[in-house]
This record gives C-alpha cells, structure tokens and sequence, in this order.
C-alpha cells in the first residue's frame, strides 16, 4: 500500500486532486481509499487529505494517524504552521509548489524533495492530471487511462 497526503488551505482543490486519483485508480483496478481531514471550515484553513492506494485490499480506515509515502504540499505558508511531514516514512519525499529545497531547511529532515514548479506553468489549469502524471513519473501510480 502507498499512501499520499495532500495539504494545502480550505478553498484549494485538496480534495477534488485526491478523489480525481482515486477514480483514476480505480480504473486501473486498483484499491484506493480517500480521505478528507479539516477541522474549521472557513477559507483558508489548513486542511489535508489522503489517499491510500494498494494492489490489495487496504484495512487502514483512519485519516488520523497516517505514514505517508509522500507529501504534496500546495501552499508553502504551512510549512511555517503544520508539521507537514509529521508521520513521513523514513525514505519519504516531500513535494511542494513555490519553494526550494534550501528554503525548507530543517523540515526535510533528511527526507527527499521534489519542487513541482517545473510541472506547472500559467497555462495549465487541469492540476489533477498534472498530478497524476507527476505521480505517474515517480513511479508512484500506474499508467493513467484515457
């Protein structure tokens, strides 16, 4: 099973990113599980969602504790706010729009790191198969349908 959580502010496309992998999964054939996780919903909130994807049946049902394989992080003001790599698994990769690996410093804490500012540009605006096929290209999804 892999797990990836998603962070980002109450109002960005968090959860629409994970339940469009998830349907996309799905259509490979495989398990997914996918989890929303905000507390105050109001905008700008920091909120988070997971998915969980596997070749078999997943048993994990909570969003609470998680061990993701990879955090994305879509607004880099929380890396100031949240522990975002809280629970990471120890060869974890952090991915994140608008910052650099130096930036970051101490959060990493010897996980890997993926700037996504190369994958997007002012004119794409499909993120979730921008998505998708970033995950695609890390070797962490399979081929995605059409």
């Amino acid at each position: 099973m892999r797990e990836i959580r998603f962070h980002g502010r109450f109002g960005q496309p968090v959860g629409k990113l994970t339940r469009a992998m998830g349907k996309e999964l799905l259509k490979q054939g495989k398990h997914v599980q996918v989890f929303d996780a905000f507390a105050a919903v109001r905008p700008g909130a920091p909120m988070y969602s997971i998915v969980r994807v596997g070749n078999e049946s997943i048993r994990e049902r909570s969003a609470n504790n998680t061990s993701p394989d990879i955090v994305v992080v879509l607004d880099n003001s929380l890396f100031g706010l949240v522990d975002v790599t809280k629970g990471l698994k120890a060869d974890g990769t952090v991915m994140a729009l608008g910052v650099n690996e130096d930036a970051l410093g101490d959060h990493l804490k010897g996980f890997h790191f993926v700037s996504l500012d190369p994958y997007f540009n002012p004119n794409n605006f499909d993120v979730e198969a921008t998505f998708i096929n970033i995950l695609v290209a890390r070797g962490v999804l399979g081929v995605p349908s059409n």
